[in-house]
């Protein structure tokens, strides 16, 4: 029989691993010779919990490479749907046979088990009887707020997207293939990108954004506009971004786009050269704004 991994295990939904969960994930991998593991969702639990639809702040694929980017040897992605009827006795049953946890950590919000029955004291108990240590975090604050992924996506639809970077671990971001357009910005000589949003991450504030875009591994500031672009009366929202020292053709290539400061709001625009001026404004702003290193 393989003798289990003694491990230090981080607990929770971590959508965003803001700056909340980074006290929980640093817990862990603060310690030694144990090995760090986080246990997580593919979804947020309250995408079945709730009758509305709950968007994200990454996809699974990206809290995976961030959490290995931050040193977490071992990631389990649960199925809600797969664990949600086990009961909170059952699902740390399933975590203690699965490795030899010698500390467990999560935040003083956090809930498991079904119905939502496990808590941190019920995680507490559970350690003191099956020779681990429980740590338990209260919810951060910042800014005068508590930090929450609610909070969050509530920031990024309002527009306040530098505040919400704060708290984030990377900017928000969204990587999606680049489709053709009607090529309008080439031929007003601002050749851009345009991709569809990922239905599945939060919706930003419709409007102008400084942004940074990473092609091919390297970093571009570039001006993004999210919407309809009522100039054009397009009637579904978009993501066009026009790319500051790059003219190469990528379409069908998927390129990851990160938001950093609102600009200004949509705007329909008299006649072309007032657009284009309005562009070239906004790319200004965005090259003072824009840190590539």
């Amino acid at each position: 029989m393989l003798k289990k991994a003694k491990a230090a295990v981080a607990l929770g939904t971590f959508d965003g691993l803001h700056k909340g969960h980074r006290r929980i994930l640093n817990a862990v991998l603060d310690t030694e010779e144990l090995l760090p593991v986080a246990v997580t969702f593919i979804e947020p639990p309250k995408r079945y919990t709730s009758s509305e639809f709950v968007p994200i702040l990454m996809s699974s694929e990206r809290k995976t490479e961030l959490l290995r980017e931050m040193g977490f040897e071992e990631i389990v992605m649960l199925d809600y749907k797969k664990v949600h009827n086990m009961t909170a006795k059952e699902f740390l049953d399933f975590l203690f046979s699965k490795y030899d946890v010698c500390l467990a950590v999560c935040g003083d919000n956090y809930r498991f088990g079904k119905g939502g029955m496990g808590d941190a004291a019920f995680l507490e108990e559970y350690c003191s009887n099956n020779g681990a240590k429980a740590m338990v975090f209260p919810m951060e604050e910042a800014e005068g707020k508590v930090v929450s992924s609610t909070l969050i996506r509530e920031l990024i639809t309002k527009g306040q997207i530098a505040f919400a970077n704060r708290l984030l671990y990377k900017p928000f971001s969204f990587k999606t293939e680049v489709i053709h357009g009607q090529q309008l910005g080439r031929k007003l000589g601002f050749p851009t990108i345009n991709q569809l949003l990922d239905n599945q991450l939060v919706t930003p504030r419709f409007g102008v954004y400084a942004s940074r875009v990473t092609v091919g591994g390297k970093k571009y500031a570039a001006v993004t506009n999210i919407g309809l672009r009522p100039t054009f009366k397009f009637s579904e929202p978009i993501s066009e971004t026009y790319i500051l020292d790059f003219s190469n053709v990528i379409y069908g290539q998927s390129v990851e786009v990160e938001l950093l400061e609102f600009l200004r709001e949509e705007k329909a625009f008299s006649d072309i050269e007032e657009l284009k001026s309005a562009i070239l404004a906004d790319a200004e702003k965005a090259r003072n704004i824009v840190k590539l290193n």
